[in-house]
């Protein structure tokens, strides 16, 4: 790892264009539903909207490390740390979008590297809609001499030592990464391919990070802003565990004003997936309204 070398790297602005079909297809790939959730999945709705976790498609577009001079990558020992994104403005139902990445650190961890992204994203008139920041862990790659701390590093939270104030539970389909993979541009066969995915260490396919994170973004918007998407302002989470397509997703959240700290853990494991995660509202309601299919049974 040169981290010099990397964070000097100026590459070309990445241009990305979409249409409705896009965002809906990406709503479905992270478990939006027609009945609860159609202005997310039916462009002709009165209040069609762009689920703002949308936005890490064309991050992941501008967000290419293979060829990043500086930076050591390998497909197969890469791992999808953190993520946090925050959006300035609503997405528009369609459009171009052009996002500038650069390499702002790389963190010396020891057993590995850890390459922080940052990817700012601008509309058609050169309104900046979005910051993003990919935390990528490259195994076996540590050791370089680096710092193990960054002033850039967007900081996750701690969970409050209490029962949480809302549960939202819901079951992912067998076919989720193969459908979220299309809608976000994620094609990485890790996610698909068997092959691939035993060589990688895994004895089978695994639900993209990101798709957990569309997961929680849509349950924490739908219990605590009213399922208004429109009052998103950022998140910030912790990939801890990996996630098999048809496990269930089980977000656990607490309200602290309009910040709604969270994790997520698998029903069928008890494991935590995504934690010290928050998502930052403009404005959230005093109390939860979980749709009831989604109220957890535990």
């Amino acid at each position: 790892m040169d981290k010099k070398t990397a964070c000097a790297h100026v590459p070309e602005p990445s241009e990305f264009e979409y249409t409705t079909r896009d965002a809906i297809i990406y709503a479905l790939g992270v478990g939006a539903r027609a009945k609860e959730d159609l202005c997310y999945v039916y462009e002709n709705h009165e209040d069609f909207k762009v689920l703002p976790s949308f936005i890490v498609a064309p991050g992941f577009l501008a967000h290419t490390l293979m060829d990043w001079p500086g930076v050591e990558f390998d497909l197969q020992k890469v791992l999808h740390g953190e993520q946090y994104i925050e959006v300035l403005h609503p997405l528009p139902a369609d459009g171009k979008l052009k996002s500038e990445a650069r390499v702002v650190d790389i963190l010396d961890k020891g057993s590995g590297a850890l390459i922080l992204g940052n990817v700012t994203t601008y509309d058609e008139q050169g309104k900046k809609v979005a910051i993003q920041q990919f935390s990528t862990f490259q195994t076996g790659y540590g050791n370089f001499g680096g710092d193990r701390t960054s002033p850039h590093e967007f900081k996750a939270a701690a969970v409050p030592d209490r029962a949480p104030d809302a549960v939202i539970e819901q079951k992912t389909s067998v076919d989720q990464a193969a459908l979220y993979r299309l809608g976000s541009g994620d094609m990485n066969p890790l996610h698909v391919d068997p092959q691939f995915a035993k060589v990688s260490g895994f004895k089978t396919p695994i639900l993209h990070g990101l798709c957990s994170l569309g997961f929680a973004t849509r349950h924490v918007i739908a219990a605590w802003a009213g399922n208004d998407s429109n009052k998103f302002k950022a998140i910030k989470v912790r990939f801890s565990s990996p996630v098999l397509p048809g496990q269930t997703l089980v977000t656990e959240t607490w309200k602290n004003g309009n910040r709604i700290l969270f994790q997520v853990k698998v029903k069928e494991t008890g494991k935590v997936v995504i934690s010290n995660a928050y998502v930052d509202l403009t404005e959230a309601s005093e109390l939860p309204t979980v749709p009831a299919d989604l109220v957890s049974k535990l």
